[in-house]
Order: C-alpha cells, then sequence, then structure tokens
C-alpha cells in the first residue's frame, strides 16, 4: 500500500481542506444518517479512500464493527477485495446478538458483493494466531477499546501483519489517552509515522466524531516478518491478557446484569460507545 497513493486520494475525496469540508460523494453523509454507529461522515469517505487504492493483493481489516457503519462506507464502489471485521460484541451498549445481527444486514445491503470476512473474539488474542488473515494488510482501521494499554497495543499486535508499506487509521484519536499512547508507540518504533491528524473541534464532531489519526508503517530490517515480539509489546499483551482482559469481559457481563453499575463504568473505561447508554 502506497502511503503517498492513499494521501492523494483523501484530497481528490473531499471538495477543500478534509478538516473542514464536505466530501464530495454524497454517499457518506446518507449512510452516516441511516447505519446505526457513531463514526463521523469525513472519517467514512477517508476510509473509503484508502480502500479504493488498496493493492489486490493486500487486505483490509478493522477492529471494532459494531453495527457496520464504518465498513459499509469503506467498501462503497469496491468489488474485487478483500475485507475483515474483528469484533467481540462485548463493549457495553451492545447487545451481542442484536448487534451481529444488524451487522449483518448493514453488510447485505451495502457490501453484498465485497468479501468481507468477520472474525469473532479478542483482537489481542485473535492477531496473536497463526494464519487468522490470509494476506498482508494494507489498511487497518483501529475502533476497539479506549485505553491507553489497547492503543499501544492496537498498533504492535498489527505490526507482523502488515505489508511492507501501510496505512494505519486510528478513531478517537482526539482522546488523550489515544494521543498519549501513539507518541509513546511512535518514540519506540521509528518506522512508524504520524501522517495526519484529523482532530474534533468537539466532542462528537458532526465531521470527525472524536478524531481520527493516519499513521503509515514501512518494514526494515528490525520489522522483517518472523522477528521476535519486541518487548515493550510482549509484557503489554500479556498484561492485558492475563488481567486487564479478563477483568474487562467480567465487568461487561455485569453491565447487562446490572444497569445500575454503568455510571461507575463510564468512569472506569471511557468509551463513546459507553456514552450511549443513559
Amino acid at each position: 500500500m502506497r502511503v503517498e497513493d492513499f494521501l492523494a486520494e483523501v484530497e481528490r475525496s473531499f471538495a477543500g481542506d478534509p478538516q473542514t469540508s464536505d466530501p464530495i460523494d454524497p454517499v457518506f453523509a446518507h449512510i452516516a444518517a441511516t447505519v446505526n454507529g457513531y463514526t463521523a461522515v469525513n472519517e467514512l469517505a477517508v476510509l473509503n479512500a484508502a480502500a479504493r487504492v488498496l493493492p489486490d493483493d493486500e487486505c483490509y481489516l478493522e477492529v471494532g464493527s459494531y453495527k457496520g457503519r464504518s465498513m459499509s462506507a469503506a467498501v462503497q464502489g469496491i468489488t474485487d477485495k478483500t475485507f475483515y471485521i474483528v469484533e467481540n460484541y462485548l463493549e457495553f451498549g451492545m447487545q451481542g446478538q442484536q448487534a451481529r445481527e444488524e451487522l449483518d444486514r448493514n453488510l447485505a445491503t451495502h457490501a453484498q458483493d465485497v468479501d468481507v470476512r468477520l472474525l469473532e473474539g479478542n483482537c489481542f488474542s485473535l492477531l496473536h494466531r497463526p494464519g487468522v488473515v490470509d494476506r498482508p494488510i494494507g489498511v487497518y482501521f483501529y475502533d476497539g477499546e479506549h485505553t491507553g494499554l489497547s492503543h499501544y497495543l492496537a498498533l504492535g499486535i498489527i505490526e507482523p501483519w502488515l505489508a511492507d508499506e501501510a496505512v494505519i487509521l486510528v478513531d478517537d484519536a482526539t482522546y488523550p489517552m489515544v494521543s498519549v499512547a501513539h507518541d509513546a508507540f511512535l518514540a519506540k518504533h521509528p518506522q512508524w509515522r504520524l501522517e495526519r491528524r484529523w482532530d474534533a473541534s468537539s466532542n462528537n464532531d458532526p465531521r470527525w466524531a472524536n478524531g481520527l489519526h493516519a499513521l503509515s508503517f514501512r518494514r526494515d530490517e528490525a520489522t522483517a516478518r518472523g522477528a521476535d515480539e519486541p518487548w515493550d509489546v510482549r509484557w503489554r499483551r500479556l498484561a492485558y491478557l492475563s488481567s486487564l482482559g479478563p477483568g474487562q469481559k467480567a465487568a461487561w457481563k455485569a453491565i447487562h446484569r446490572f444497569p445500575e453499575l454503568i455510571p461507575l463504568a463510564k468512569k472506569l473505561y471511557p468509551s463513546k460507545k459507553a456514552s450511549s447508554i443513559d
């Protein structure tokens, strides 16, 4: 995936500066208005721009699809590429089976001729298993858990799967815990670079929701395929899988049984999805 091709396609997709103008194609406003979700209209156009210039021998992977708004937009005008969704249906606000059924309906409407493959489970576990994805990832969209540890790991665990040059798009990037995690990761991994910041002017900005950052990755000898997992990623993944991940899973189950715990959960795990439960 040529990063320069992606940046040029983004510029072509907007009437002016993407930060302050609307997408040229009205389909993204239509999807934002008709498909339940949280990803804002300009973000949808950027996801589609990335998918449009994705090479056929690479794939697009998103973590956190909810009911499919972002994927419905990403695949617009595309029929010859492969897309992956990783979703575990555990974050609060998501009645798992209902959300899954709505995702299926939305994909049937907006992606009926597209190769979209759903992987159910926690991304930090799934993406540590060989063979989960059948080709290099040229575009990676992360819209999963919003904690500093999760966002650091979201970059670290995807690196072995990425194409030699790849675009990484991170939602809710205006949140301080996200930008701080990115800064910390990029400081330790020179193969990564921040290409664009589309920050939200306010919470739930109509164009950018809670912000979107575009990162790039370019593989070198230090990140050759088959290289050992860096220690800064390894210990965080192990810490997540041994403590934080199981604790959150238990918390999500308790939330659905005891709704009075929701105010406390909002404070412990800030999330755009959590904020929708009042």
